[in-house]
């Protein structure tokens, strides 16, 4: 069986996925006990394994990696070396992209913000997110702002300075859109 992607490689071997049905490029690795919908596809070198699922009209793509018990759905779509883990949810019509990572209970859904969320790369590539009720996420941790300042506040933290920098970005940044 061949089916187009789009994403501009044409017609490509592919299957549909025997739990939900969704389209999965040959290339593409999706365990028996993950779930692919029917509207749903997974393709390029993309992994989706475990108990995750992917349904709506999500894509998953690129190196992506997509395990554990999470959820993208909706329209989103998770690509590039982005990985989504643990009992995350990507929703709505976000995207998930570069070497992003979305982990523990993190709920992402760029869909419902009336601004797009603050985010923030350090120069190690770790990903700092301020999420619409105040939360910084960033890689497995999902922090209250107090949290998130006892955390990255420790001078023994290896990278302290630039993540304080950065968490300090991020609320200045939502008390800037507040006005």
């Amino acid at each position: 069986m061949e089916y187009d992607f789009q994403d501009g490689n044409g017609l490509v071997p592919a299957r549909k996925h025997p739990n939900g049905g969704g389209w999965v490029s040959n290339t593409a690795r999706v365990s028996a006990t993950a779930y692919v919908s029917k509207n749903a596809w997974v393709y390029g070198d993309a992994w989706v394994y475990g108990n995750a699922q992917v349904f709506g009209n999500a894509q998953v793509y690129g190196d992506a990696h997509v395990c554990g018990n999470a959820q993208v759905f909706g329209n989103a779509c998770v690509f590039g070396n982005a990985q989504v883990f643990g009992d995350a949810w990507v929703y709505g019509n976000a995207q998930v992209f570069g070497n992003a990572q979305v982990s523990g209970n993190a709920r992402v859904n760029f869909g419902n913000f009336p601004k797009a969320p603050v985010c923030i790369l350090r120069s190690d590539g770790y990903a700092f997110t301020l999420q619409e009720g105040g939360r910084v996420v960033a890689g497995c941790r999902d922090f209250s702002k107090d949290e998130a300042y006892e955390h990255w506040g420790n001078p023994e933290h290896h990278m302290h300075k630039e993540s304080m920098a950065i968490i300090n970005a991020l609320y200045t940044i939502q008390e800037a859109r507040a006005d």
